[in-house]
């Protein structure tokens, strides 16, 4: 071998692999752009006595809506006024005026836009109203999930007149007969059919004043355990301004899984 080629071997490197191995998953992670999560909100306001506004919604979203809205109004829609990123439904009559006994139909109505806006991704992420208008009922404000949720089934329960209690939207007959043994020393009628269940107290527990806070509270938490033990938690509480506070309207709304087994606990 000439001195040329034995200075050539002697200065030969092994050369590193073509390719390297690629880098572990959590370091590429780190090293790559963070990805950006964005939540997106939108509200339906109750106005006047007879407004829904829906705002920040898409095109396709309201006009959804807007087809609830219509199919469970029983008088139809008036008028509607579009606007930039919002859209006010008017309806025939009042729907927002108070009623001593409760107007069922406005209930149902609120209670139906509430699921149809749920099996659409946008969960109630609170009651939120800044103004403190009166002609404001009150404002509700949604968050859009990116998972479709699991299919429920809605009831609300009412609370009207100081003494009157309503389970609408065709409750099970095994919770409605629960609830009514629960109270059954402290009612003075009650009123069961398919669609709802309507209970009048003795006195006025859900008065302003002349009953005992302390029982009021208790009637209440018996109430919610015994909807619980039925499979169904609370999704939302709406109420309606008055101008005086014996005329609130107090609704609760609430789901059970269409999967639910009794017996099985409940996750919030």
């Amino acid at each position: 071998m000439s001195e040329k080629s034995k200075a050539a071997f002697n200065d030969y490197a092994e050369p590193e692999a073509a390719s390297a191995a690629p880098p572990p998953f959590a370091q590429a992670v780190q090293g790559g752009p963070t990805p950006v999560f964005r939540s997106r909100f939108a509200s339906i306001t109750r106005n006047a006595l007879d407004r829904i506004r829906l705002i920040h919604f898409s095109e396709a979203e309201m006009a959804a809506i807007h087809e609830v809205v219509r199919t469970n109004w029983e008088r139809g829609i008036d008028k509607v006024y579009p606007g930039e990123e919002s859209r006010e439904i008017k309806l025939k009559g009042y729907a927002w005026d108070y009623d001593f006994n409760g107007k069922e139909e406005a209930i149902l109505l609120m209670l139906h836009l509430l699921e149809a806006l749920y099996n659409m991704g946008w969960m109630l992420y609170s009651p939120i109203e800044v103004t403190k208008r009166v002609s404001t009922k009150d404002a509700l404000v949604f968050r859009q999930q990116s998972h479709v949720p699991p299919h429920c089934e809605w009831i609300s329960i009412s609370f009207h007149g100081g003494d009157k209690l309503k389970i609408l939207n065709h409750p099970p007959p095994d919770l409605s007969a629960e609830v009514i043994a629960t109270f059954i020393t402290d009612i003075q009628k009650h009123e069961v059919t398919p669609g709802r269940t309507k209970i009048k107290f003795k006195k006025f527990p859900w008065g302003p004043s002349g009953y005992d806070d302390v029982e009021s509270q208790l009637k209440l938490l018996a109430l919610l355990e015994v909807v619980e033990q039925h499979g169904f938690t609370l999704y939302a509480r709406t109420t309606a301004r008055y101008s005086d506070e014996t005329s609130e309207s107090n609704v609760l709304v609430f789901r059970r899984r269409r999967d639910w087994v009794p017996g099985t606990p409940l996750y919030h």
